[in-house]
């Protein structure tokens, strides 16, 4: 099979993750893999060769190009950038028809983004599947606001009804595009996951701690709804506890000198280390290093990339009990969950694991176990392709059924 994959971000970051997960795991599937990306923001620009096989590495206008985008994203006033999500239109047609003039494919498969209308056209009009993995609405996890309200949604609709599929990270995310209006039978959910080649190998952690000192850890951006306020919290309870604990902050974020100023407030700069963002192939080294993973909160439709690091990593992951967190994970058995937004549970649940070294071994063990089982980009991208097949062979038996009936 031959598939083409759309996306419009920055292809860094978590979003390269994703990308190249899914795409790494159907090419180790014998299927070939074209990727559509915006001008120099390849995610595959680190491994050698872009979507049509030019060489991309080394290549320095390819950050600069990624940091204009980027800076559009951030900057630009709304009105402006929705324009420029829907001429970014005109772009994707050109590129598609240039992967096109190569091989025609027999699955589209798009990173949904708002405005993005061209791949569902192109699919539509060839007779081509058309797969939208879903992770954000214009009501559900974008946190632009909106000039061309109307537009934009009427967009988001006409995409989401002709799409073959609709992948998604958690139920509750599905829960909400079946409260649009879209069939429930139409939405597969797949959490996101790990390649299990990055985790098999022997990882020497980034920092050793100094007598009997346990780490409590955390990896990802620093934004409000993360919580990051609560290890401070925690912190301050925690100052003077033998063995000491000690909290290292690993990411970097719009909130991060709000939380430098609390850490500050409270007087607690000696147990915290912030390291600021780190190359991701470096961040199993750092995870390498905790006692305990947190995930302090989350947007309940979410499912966080760094949970399933934790988790393949063997570290006890403490994560508030949200529907895309109980996607993945079972109390008691592969993590501990706590209440949402109650500190005192948090504190509660925290203090557990810290005390009980047996809990935390067993926990790990049993979260590392699940994540090489379960949550891995191969089995997502099976299940993707396994779907697709039920589903036409469903119409076609349907078809036989109906000519025999006439």
């Amino acid at each position: 099979m031959h598939i083409l994959y759309h996306h419009r971000t920055a292809g860094d970051g978590v979003e390269r993750v994703h990308i190249m997960g899914m795409v790494k795991a159907w090419r180790r599937m014998g299927h070939s893999v074209a990727i559509s990306s915006p001008p120099g923001c390849s995610p595959e620009r680190d491994e050698g060769t872009g979507a049509s096989g030019d060489s991309v590495a080394g290549d320095t206008s390819q950050g600069m190009l990624q940091s204009l985008f980027k800076r559009l994203g951030r900057d630009a006033p709304p009105a402006l950038f929705e324009a420029a999500e829907l001429g970014y239109n005109v772009y994707t047609l050109a590129d598609l028809f240039r992967l096109l003039a190569h091989r025609r494919p027999d699955l589209v498969y798009e990173r949904f983004t708002a405005n993005s209308v061209t791949p569902t056209l192109v699919a539509h009009l060839l007779g081509i599947p058309i797969v939208q993995e879903v992770n954000l609405l214009v009501d559900a996890g974008r946190f632009r606001p909106l000039a061309l309200q109307y537009l934009t949604r009427q967009i988001e609709r006409w995409v989401l009804a002709y799409s073959t599929l609709i992948v998604t990270v958690s139920t509750r995310f599905k829960d909400v595009l079946v409260e649009t209006g879209i069939p429930s039978e139409k939405v597969l959910v797949c959490p996101n996951a790990i390649d299990p080649e990055d985790f098999r190998k022997e990882v020497i952690p980034a920092i050793e701690p100094e007598g009997g000192t346990s780490i409590v850890g955390y990896v990802g951006a620093f934004l409000p709804y993360h919580r990051l306020d609560f290890l401070v919290r925690a912190a301050s309870e925690l100052d003077g506890v033998e063995p000491p604990v000690r909290f290292l902050l690993v990411g970097d974020g719009v909130h991060r000198p709000v939380i430098e100023t609390e850490i500050s407030r409270v007087g607690v700069q000696d147990l915290f280390l912030l390291t600021g963002r780190v190359p991701h192939e470096q961040v199993p080294r750092y995870v390498a290093s905790m006692d305990v993973a947190v995930l302090p909160g989350t947007a309940d439709y979410t499912s966080p990339v760094k949970l399933f690091e934790y988790m393949a990593l063997g570290k006890p992951v403490l994560a508030p009990s949200v529907q895309g967190i109980r996607d993945v994970v079972r109390h008691g058995e592969t993590g501990l969950l706590f209440e949402p937004d109650d500190f005192g549970d948090f504190l509660q649940k925290l203090r557990l694991l810290l005390k009980d070294g047996e809990l935390r071994r067993r926990v790990g063990s049993d979260a590392r176990r699940q994540a090489f089982e379960r949550h891995t980009w191969h089995h997502n991208a099976r299940k993707v392709l396994a779907f697709l097949s039920q589903k036409s062979a469903l119409q076609y038996a349907q078809h036989k059924a109906t000519e025999a009936a006439w």
